[in-house]
């Protein structure tokens, strides 16, 4: 058995795209398709070259490695194909190609004969260092920005106006929405069935290779999210592929199907797609979605970790430095361990539970918080414990945005919303935010409807939009935001509402305190632990901005209603 068919087989191919769907056989011959379907009595070929006529589809053969092969000598690039398969009880179902690295336009859902190649120009941004800073905007391709009469932009047409925002913005990394092609626009991408073909939305191959080179020829690092746990049910796509179960294990808790990851060949089919989006498509990381539900939720929860690893330190062996987060984080996952030591080898993973915690606390009424308070603190955890994101992301965007779900008027959410932004720029780890949250959007997101740019013709979301903008330049100056290499409590009051921490890296220590209650508070007291004075940098809200003293290792502040600062110690 050949090197390359034996590792499908094993479950440990990062290539297999190579070997399976459709590639040119050579000048003038034609193309050759390769399939994996076991269960499969016998397989066709139709497509453009021959009509769609299924009498004179062309047959494939099975061959003795267990794979289906055949030739088309007439089919040519941009022609659209499908697999005509007999399952093993007798009937026939058109199938699109697992493995294609392009789909007709929707509604339709064949597959079209394509070469993934694009002239990339600008260099990859992997290998950032993890004291290096990471402000990461997430966002949904498809419905950042519309034509007039709803269209989808380019990825060219994307670049021109999601290029300079990005950079306007101080953000280092962008992260996608999955762009692997999807059938149901409500699924928001997380419903998959082209695993090696960007979307036709966006333009496939060329729109998103397109893309992603102004993104970096502007200096913004690419992470792609990645969904190796479920897949869209749709008939004509995997579900029971060769007419039986063959990529899924059975229903997942989203209506979708559940990939079956104790099968060798479907690890690899995964293995290689998370490859391809790095080596091909040229994505700087991926965000790998879904991966507690996995081991906790899915049968075969040791398999799935055992996946995992596979994909980690493949991925990290064959793309140094690239960036690989895990969403879903608990307690015994060590998702950021080393796979030698019985981790699953990510380099950061979603700090979940603080983002629940944290928007509890600032949804409560303020009169009502004080029994939050301490879940608000805890959620920072031990420090160092994890590589963490700070996420702000989607999934808190839907069905009701960060913006609405704060607790009190228009004014007051606008003043939380500069607090939690603070926060989550101060606490420990990297920081990610879904687009419109940056300005406070009223409205949930929707696949189908843009961030509310409107919304920034007001003064007071506008303010919002400058004041985010700003503490995202301010962090990438500041390396005790960014890569803390200590942290210390100096206040957590439950009764007022005021937490306050350091963190130092270097030579520079900075204070972050937060004032989450309505009424002010003077000469709130806090114990940085040395220092002569307190000079104040950054603002939410009031602030003085003359320097403090420290006595005896004490510091007192003024703080205003739902207000807070960073202050350096000095």
């Amino acid at each position: 058995m050949r090197p390359d068919v034996e590792e499908f087989f094993c479950g440990i191919s990062f290539d297999a795209y190579r070997l399976l769907g459709s590639h040119p056989a050579g000048p003038g011959r034609g193309w050759l398709f390769t399939l994996w379907a076991p269960h499969a009595r016998r397989v066709q070929l139709l497509g453009d070259w021959n009509g769609w006529d299924l009498y004179s589809a062309a047959e494939l053969t099975f061959c003795e490695d267990g794979l289906w092969r055949g030739r088309v000598p007439q089919a040519q690039l941009g022609q659209l194909y499908k697999y005509n398969i007999q399952g093993p009880d007798g009937s026939w179902q058109l199938r699109a190609d697992p493995f294609t690295f392009a789909f007709e336009a929707l509604p339709g859902t064949a597959s079209r004969l394509a070469e993934p190649n694009y002239p990339f120009a600008a260099p990859l941004l992997r290998g950032a260092r993890r004291d290096a800073p990471v402000l990461i905007y997430e966002l949904h391709a498809a419905s950042w920005h519309r034509h007039w009469d709803g269209r989808y932009y380019t990825g060219p047409e994307l670049a021109k106006s999601l290029v300079p925002y990005l950079v306007e913005h101080h953000y280092t990394h962008v992260e996608f929405l999955p762009l692997a092609e999807y059938p149901f626009d409500g699924s928001w991408g997380y419903q998959g069935c082209g695993y090696f073909a960007p979307t036709q939305r966006i333009g496939g191959f060329a729109g998103f290779a397109a893309l992603v080179d102004a993104l970096h020829a502007a200096g913004i690092a690419v992470l792609m999210d990645f969904v190796p746990v479920h897949f869209a049910p749709d008939a004509d796509r995997l579900a029971c592929f060769d007419g039986a179960p063959l990529f899924e294990s059975g229903p997942s808790d989203w209506g979708s199907l559940n990939f079956d990851l104790a099968s060798p060949p479907v690890r690899s089919f995964l293995l290689s797609s998370a490859a391809f989006w790095l080596q091909v498509c040229r994505c700087d990381g991926l965000r790998v979605d879904a991966i507690g539900n996995a081991l906790y939720h899915c049968p075969n929860g040791w398999q799935a970790a055992e996946f995992f690893k596979t994909l980690t330190a493949g991925l990290h062996a064959r793309f140094p430095g690239c960036m690989l987060v895990a969403e879903d984080s608990a307690g015994s996952m060590n998702a950021t361990s080393d796979t030698a030591s019985g981790g699953l080898g990510f380099d950061y993973v979603w700090e979940i539970g603080w983002t629940q915690d944290t928007l509890a606390y600032f949804a409560a009424p303020f009169g009502g918080r004080s029994a939050l308070f301490r879940q608000l603190c805890g959620s920072f955890g031990p420090f160092g414990a994890v590589q963490g994101i700070n996420a702000l992301s989607h999934d808190e965007n839907h069905p009701a945005s960060i913006f609405t779900r704060l607790y009190g008027n228009v004014e007051e959410k606008l003043a939380q919303m500069r607090l939690l932004l603070l926060l989550q720029a101060a606490r420990p780890g990297k920081s990610l935010l879904f687009a419109g949250v940056e300005f406070g959007q009223p409205d949930a997101f929707t696949d189908g409807r843009e961030p509310n740019w409107a919304m920034l013709a007001d003064a007071g979301h506008r303010a919002l939009a400058d004041y985010s903008k700003a503490l995202n330049a301010f962090c990438l100056t500041h390396p005790a935001l960014y890569a803390p290499q200590s942290f210390a409590w100096t206040a957590q009051d439950a009764s007022t509402g005021v937490l306050g921490f350091t963190l130092q890296a270097g030579c520079e220590t900075l204070l972050c305190t937060l004032n989450t209650g309505t009424q002010a508070v003077q000469g709130f007291g806090l114990k940085p632990g040395w220092g002569s004075c307190a000079l104040p940098l950054f603002a939410a809200g009031w602030v003085d901005h003359a320097p403090r003293p420290i006595a005896n290792g004490w510091l007192a502040l003024d703080l205003a209603p739902l207000s807070g600062g960073i202050w350096q110690i000095e």
